[in-house]
């Protein structure tokens, strides 16, 4: 292939990556505006609120919950001195640090102004972002003596416990904002929401959710009991929901993990691949 006509398919592949990456990064803020949402209606004790910033949305479910931070902004527009003076203020009324997520795509001038006001990376805080591409998925997605049922077959309470005991929610603090978090995930997911059960005695192994959005299905809320690690319960999981979204229509699955972690390896052989790293930047 001549030089010229290579560096044109490297420029197509560039901006085809470049426009999954800003989908992606979307479906995500959209997502969690919906669960913030859902959660100010069923719990209004935990102050939880919304709002448009710079072609993305600051999402501030509450102190004590998982999602507190602007997504997606200052990818479409800039972030704007008073984008920023906007995320510190309403950060500070819900009670929680103002952080900003920060990705490959984010315009040099957001990352300047992120400068200016005093923002850098949080450490630790990087997230790999991974998609699987649907359209070319095994007719057999089962595991050996792993059975997935959807939460209605069993309880929302049963997911929950699940849930907890593989995340190691051991206060009651913890378990509270989790339990609130998982109720306002199944107003969004429904039947998206799943748990993985011995094939032989039906006791519970873990469980996962499935948000669908713009036909990209989200993975996450994955746990597995730590007793029961080891036996293929996260590959079950996984490869149960991407069936699910290939069914629903949907064209990609993506699912995030922290970075060079051991759920990064399982998702990659499971044929996943990686789009992109972001971190969470906040005020140092």
């Amino acid at each position: 292939m001549p030089i010229a006509e290579r560096k044109t398919v490297g420029h197509h592949w560039l901006m085809e990556q470049a426009a999954l990456i800003a989908r992606l990064e979307l479906v995500d803020a959209l997502n969690a505006v919906a669960f913030a949402r859902a959660l100010s209606e069923q719990d209004r004790s935990w102050s939880s609120e919304t709002q448009a910033v710079a072609g993305g949305y600051l999402v501030l479910c509450g102190r004590g919950l998982y999602v507190n931070r602007a997504i997606a902004t200052g990818i479409a527009e800039p972030l704007r001195a008073a984008d920023i003076d906007l995320v510190l203020r309403r950060s500070a009324a819900v009670g929680v640090r103002a952080e900003i997520e920060v990705t490959p795509l984010t315009r040099p001038e957001s990352r300047s102004a992120l400068r200016t006001h005093g923002f850098g990376p949080v450490a630790g805080s990087g997230t790999s972002v991974h998609v699987c591409r649907l359209d070319s998925l095994p007719s057999d997605l089962s595991r050996p003596g792993i059975r997935v049922v959807r939460v209605s077959e069993r309880s929302l309470e049963e997911w929950q416990a699940v849930s907890a005991q593989g995340w190691g929610h051991d206060t009651a603090e913890d378990r509270r904002a989790a339990d609130a978090f998982s109720r306002a995930a199944h107003t969004i997911d429904g039947d998206g929401m799943i748990i993985a059960l011995d094939e032989d005695d039906g006791r519970s192994l873990g469980c996962a959710s499935l948000t669908i959005h713009d036909e990209v299905a989200t993975l996450g809320g994955m746990s597995t009991l730590p007793a029961e690690r080891g036996r293929g319960v996260q590959a079950a999981l996984v490869l149960h929901r991407l069936g699910v979204a290939r069914d629903a229509g949907c064209t990609v699955a993506v699912t995030t993990t922290a970075v060079g972690g051991a759920s990064e390896r399982n998702v990659r052989r499971l044929g996943f691949g990686t789009t992109h790293i972001k971190q969470t930047y906040s005020r140092h």
